[in-house]
């Protein structure tokens, strides 16, 4: 059980590396939890893209008990961002237009277009032993993801009677990790943590957490991942 559970740790970790990036824009956040109307909280992308990791009651393909919860899963995203509460992501069980909680200037990589975002999550991915397949699977809906999630996020401080949308702030403070002050990385790209995170799955002698912890299921959009010699980590 603790070691299904340190993969799950290990691969969501390596989602947020390989999917998401710090913005320098201080507007930028991504959201914990979904709206009802909209489902496009970054758990909710990890819980489709990695079922067997996931613990999501609202996925019938999830792995329920071997996999991480939502709760657990954020907590692995604030140790890479501030927490933030603002109106621009939705608030569970609460009234709408109240602030909920979201990675503080989190934003979605750029999954699809030839750059560094695209590299970052292929090298991450690959080192963690997704398939060809499924890698571009994954890159696909990220960008689906990120694309929806532009539109639909709300300003911090919205246009009304009097007063016309503002012009965007600066940059905000550094990112801070627990008790380490960690200052923000030149040009938006991933903070030391995620660096981190993709050295060590590149450097890592151990087998890959994909190899003994593909799906039972049958997935509906990705092929499962491939198999590693050796069983799991």
């Amino acid at each position: 059980m603790l070691e299904e559970e340190g993969r799950a740790v290990t691969v969501a970790k390596a989602f947020f590396a390989a999917t998401t990036k710090l913005s320098s824009n201080s507007e930028d956040i991504l959201p914990q939890e979904d709206a009802p109307d909209r489902s496009l909280s970054v758990f909710r992308a990890f819980s489709e893209l990695f079922p067997e990791f996931a613990n999501d009651k609202d996925r019938p393909d999830s792995a329920a008990k071997n996999g991480l919860m939502r709760l657990q899963f954020n907590k692995i995203g604030y140790e890479i961002y501030d927490k933030e509460q603002s109106r621009r992501v939705p608030a569970v069980r609460a009234k709408p237009g109240n602030p909920g909680y979201g990675f503080r200037r989190a934003r979605w990589r750029d999954t699809t277009t030839p750059g560094e975002d695209r590299d970052t999550c292929e090298r991450v991915l690959k080192a963690l032993g997704v398939n060809c397949e499924r890698l571009e699977c994954i890159k696909r809906r990220v960008n689906d993801f990120k694309n929806e999630w532009d539109l639909v996020r709300r300003p911090s401080r919205p246009a009304g009677p009097g007063r016309p949308r503002g012009h965007k702030r600066g940059v905000m403070g550094a990112l801070v990790l627990p008790e380490t002050p960690v200052a923000p990385p030149e040009g938006g790209g991933a903070s030391p943590l995620l660096a981190g995170v993709v050295e060590a799955l590149v450097i890592s002698g151990e087998p890959s957490p994909m190899g003994s912890a593909a799906s039972s299921k049958k997935q509906k959009k990705c092929s499962p991942p491939r198999q590693q010699g050796g069983g799991g980590a």
